[in-house]
């Protein structure tokens, strides 16, 4: 692996200074003259239709500027993916919590009490909360006029509550029943989880005398959220600026529109700044979060392990709206993309109910097929008689396997994964104790095929003449460190110190254009972005020192803040000095854009179709006590082993494998947004149960290395791998200690004492 100066050190984030001093600037911290409050008044039914709606008491009210209600708004749909929903209702509601009218007020006790005189006269209508029962014919409609919407997926096969379905099919299925020694089959459920977000969703607008508006948001997807805005407003784009705040957390949550289209509607209306702060019980009834899901699976298997056949389905309950990646594909092939089957017969479907929307949650459909599959296949293990570690290192699937719906994998590194993890439970295992077991489990993410990982992305570096340089990028810093990382590519293709890279970031208005942060692709689509862009500054750079020094560009090489010629350090010129020349040479100011440079990466991404590359692999291992008598699960070892590719910053990846197992273990064991009929029953804190410290097992995690063939410098995705695998692993360890099998998360103690109960224990 070649030598960095800055790549692969643990720098302390560039964030963390502001964060722990209070100087960060949040949503919140935005404050402007004359500023408006906005308050929302919310649908109590989950199905209705609206037939009138009397806002005059409110508008009578002293310090009230505005009422909004549907026929005041254009009826633009707006959604991540999916131009699904209005930013207020329009002529029915379908969901408990869905925006009916909006007040501005001058202060947000003026605004809560004209919600309050705000007079709605709705019809209930049929609902239906069971993505099963809505798939059936005859079933309350969610979304009557959605052939009508755009785009309309490719995969909408069908008509009624069924958004879109996805299959993939390869070899031959009789045959492979026919091959089985072992079938086995059975049926899976997970449920809604929210992001556990510590600072709810708040906004800032306003609009100048010219029309123009600038908002204030922790969106982690400026550039996405102003062309949102200008659509749903009726601005063209140049006239709308998003500048992006610090976020208190993202999970997924912080890259569609949530409160700004109200907020700048009322900005836009009222001629005023407008502020909208969500509490957390309206986080949890109006916000979009992790989609429930349903998973039937059958497989077959040889007598000697082999995986001969798999048949598989997964219901996706996606709310009133879906603001989830359109594209099922990705998240049927979970339940075929880990090991190598040589038939199968997967299909997927998302399903409109009336439900809370639901969307983009770290590693968004990917938890709920995973949770099945590692459930099924440990259950296939020990029917079989074989150890789940060996029966998985048989079928695991390697370079030059094909992964279904994608293409032919390399640079895939699950098998040293499970070799890893495998040598860790060889030294901590040691011997059985009653109640308490061991279980493990796979995961992967970011199968992204090569040739659609092209550049959403751009960026801009530029140096300046004391030898600094900054970067213009629309990254926004979520929490992962995204700013730091960035900069230390930056600092390792200029040769200079770590600290003397700044970024500027999060402004439409300052930065290029950026797809948002987010897929666990950042770090590989950015980076190679600024990547380009340094590399970019750097010939230019290495051109003007070749003429001031009379030395040959490619006999020059850069670092510690200069360039210099090789094997004779002592004939160099500072960046400082080449920088400050720049100024006023033919070609000015050291700017680089990567321009050229991207237009070949594109073109060897167009070489490369067919393949699968930057497959994110993980192998997970946990172990757990189980109180028989309360069937309370405690996790008192966690070990992670995650291919990286290439860590750019250690600590940042630690913290993202710990975290993200953290995630996990709230999905696995304690956290589930309770739905009846559609109603939110703990929408607090109180009541819905995150993770806390004390609870916390003892983390460990190890990391392999086989470089993606993408980069930068060979890195893969970290985001959002660490939590897809933790709920089956812990399931796995609960049947290793006490022999039952939760199939419907999370594990309770009320399901885990259930299944115990008539059962003989040791």
């Amino acid at each position: 692996m070649a030598e960095y100066s800055v790549l692969g050190r643990g720098v302390v984030r560039t964030d963390a200074r502001d964060k722990v001093t209070g100087r960060a600037k949040y949503a919140s911290d935005v404050h402007l003259p004359g500023m408006l409050t906005a308050k929302v008044l919310r649908s109590p039914f989950a199905h209705a239709r609206i037939l009138s709606i009397d806002t005059s008491r409110a508008e009578r009210l002293p310090g009230v500027k505005m009422v909004a209600t549907g026929r005041d708004i254009p009826p633009v749909r707006y959604g991540k993916w999916m131009l699904d929903r209005t930013a207020l209702a329009l002529g029915k509601v379908r969901h408990i919590g869905e925006p009916v009218a909006a007040v501005a007020a001058v202060d947000k006790e003026t605004a809560e009490e004209a919600i309050e005189l705000i007079r709605v006269e709705y019809e209930e209508i049929p609902a239906v909360f069971d993505p099963l029962e809505a798939m059936k014919p005859g079933a309350p409609i969610v979304h009557e006029d959605l052939d009508g919407y755009q785009p309309l997926p490719p995969q909408r096969l069908s008509q009624g509550n069924i958004l879109i379905q996805a299959s993939l099919k390869h070899g031959d299925m009789e045959r492979g029943w026919r091959e089985a020694f072992l079938i086995h089959e059975d049926c899976y459920s997970t449920q809604p989880v929210y992001h556990g977000l510590m600072e709810p969703h708040e906004a800032v607008a306003a609009v100048d005398s010219g029309g123009r508006a600038t908002v204030w948001s922790p969106s982690k997807a400026p550039f996405e959220l102003r062309r949102a805005l200008a659509s749903i407003v009726g601005l063209p784009v140049s006239q709308v600026r998003v500048i992006s705040t610090t976020g208190g957390g993202d999970f997924g949550s912080r890259g569609s529109p949530s409160v700004e289209p109200i907020c700048m509607l009322l900005a836009q209306r009222t001629s005023l700044p407008v502020r909208m702060s969500l509490t957390v019980e309206e986080e949890f009834v109006g916000s979009y979060y992790r989609e429930a899901a349903t998973v039937t699976l059958k497989v077959g298997v040889k007598e000697d392990g082999t995986l001969v056949a798999l048949q598989g389905r997964i219901v996706f309950d996606t709310g009133a709206y879906s603001d989830v990646l359109g594209h099922i594909g990705g998240a049927t092939g979970h339940l075929a993309g880990l090991y190598d089957i040589p038939n199968f017969d997967v299909e997927g479907c998302v399903v409109y109910t009336n439900n809370t929307p639901r969307g983009q949650c770290r590693a968004p459909r990917t938890p709920q097929p995973i949770f099945a599959l590692e459930s099924h296949m440990d259950a296939v293990a020990r029917k079989l008689g074989m150890d789940p570690m060996d029966f998985r290192l048989k079928n695991a699937v390697e370079d030059g396997d094909n992964l279904p719906g994608r293409g032919l994998l390399r640079n895939a590194g699950l098998k040293q994964t499970l070799h890893a993890v495998a040598d860790y439970l060889r030294k901590e295992k040691g011997a059985s104790a009653p109640f308490r077991g061991w279980g493990i489990a796979c995961g992967e993410r970011t199968l992204t095929p090569v040739a659609q990982a092209g550049p959403a992305s751009s960026a801009y570096v530029r140096v300046n003449e004391d030898g600094t340089a900054t970067l213009f990028s629309g990254i926004s810093e979520v929490g992962g460190g995204q700013w730091t990382a960035m900069s230390q590519i930056v600092a390792e293709v200029l040769g200079i110190p770590f600290e003397h890279v700044s970024v500027v970031s999060g402004d439409t208005e300052l930065v290029p254009h950026e797809g948002g942060t987010g897929g666990s692709l950042t770090t590989g689509r950015v980076g190679t972005s600024v990547r380009l862009a340094a590399e970019d500054a750097r010939g230019q750079l290495l051109r003007l020192a070749a003429l001031r020094l009379k030395v040959r560009e490619e006999e020059l090489e850069i670092g510690r803040g200069q360039v210099y010629a090789k094997g004779t350090p002592e004939t160099a010129i500072s960046v400082a000095d080449l920088a400050t020349a720049a100024l006023t040479s033919p070609g000015g100011s050291i700017l680089g854009t990567g321009r050229h440079l991207r237009e070949k990466w594109v073109a060897s991404l167009a070489e490369a179709k067919g393949m699968v590359d930057s497959a994110h692999y993980c192998t997970h291992a946990a172990c757990v006590e189980v109180d028989a008598e309360t069937g309370q699960v405690r996790v008192l070892k966690y070990f992670a082993c995650h291919d990286v590719g290439f860590a750019i910053n250690p600590l940042l990846v630690e913290g993202q494998i710990e975290g993200g197992v953290v995630f996990g273990l709230g999905y696995a064991l304690t956290e589930e947004v309770i739905n009846q009929r559609g109603r939110v029953l703990n929408p607090s804190f109180m009541d819905y149960h995150l993770p806390t410290a004390p609870g916390l097992p003892r983390i460990e995690y190890a990391t392999i290395s086989v470089p993606s063939g993408l980069g930068p410098f060979g890195v893969k995705g970290i985001g959002e791998p660490p939590t897809v695998p933790v709920a089956p692993a812990i399931a796995n360890a609960v049947y290793d200690a006490v022999g039952v099998r939760i199939k419907d998360l999370p594990l309770t103690a009320e399901k885990v004492l259930k299944a115990l109960k008539g059962k003989t224990l040791p």
